[in-house]
């Protein structure tokens, strides 16, 4: 390879190593605020549900209590009943919240390992690639480098 090619090829792969860290950075940046935008979706969606929840309980108390019943047992089984669904939707919730971060952190991680094997092929290729393993093209040498793959 001529002194200016090696020279213009080391650039390129500087260049391309820059641009893979960059755009790795620039995923795991956009991966931690996709976390906080559904932390902030759930605690939303878990605030409204215990508004909710807390409006029934008091329907359930005033119907209670317009009946004549408002101490009784079936009031108050009812409203343990709305107490417990309301654990169940937030527990749920908190479930899904936690396999989204786990989901968003593993697509990460695969980004950064595409990032990072780009770049190790992009040097491989800039310092001869196959050439450079197979002896300089040389077809024998790769028939005979090659000739137990496949074999049993």
């Amino acid at each position: 390879m001529p002194p200016a090619l090696a020279v213009v090829g080391a650039v390129a792969g500087v260049v391309g190593a820059g641009a893979a860290i960059a755009s790795a950075n620039t995923q795991r940046k956009m991966a931690k605020e996709q976390q906080k935008q559904q932390q902030l979706a759930t605690r939303q969606s878990q605030r409204q549900a215990i508004r909710e929840a807390q409006i029934r309980r008091a329907q359930t108390r005033a119907t209670g209590q317009a009946m004549g019943v408002a101490g009784g047992s079936g009031v108050s089984g009812g409203i343990s009943s709305l107490g417990s669904q309301l654990g169940s939707s937030l527990g749920f919730s908190s479930q899904m919240s936690g396999l989204s971060t786990n989901i968003s952190s593993l697509g990460q991680k695969a980004s950064t390992l595409s990032a990072i094997s780009g770049l190790g092929f992009q040097m491989f290729d800039t310092f001869g690639g196959t050439n450079t393993l197979f002896g300089g093209g040389d077809k024998k040498a790769q028939a005979d480098l090659l000739s137990g793959v496949g074999a049993q």
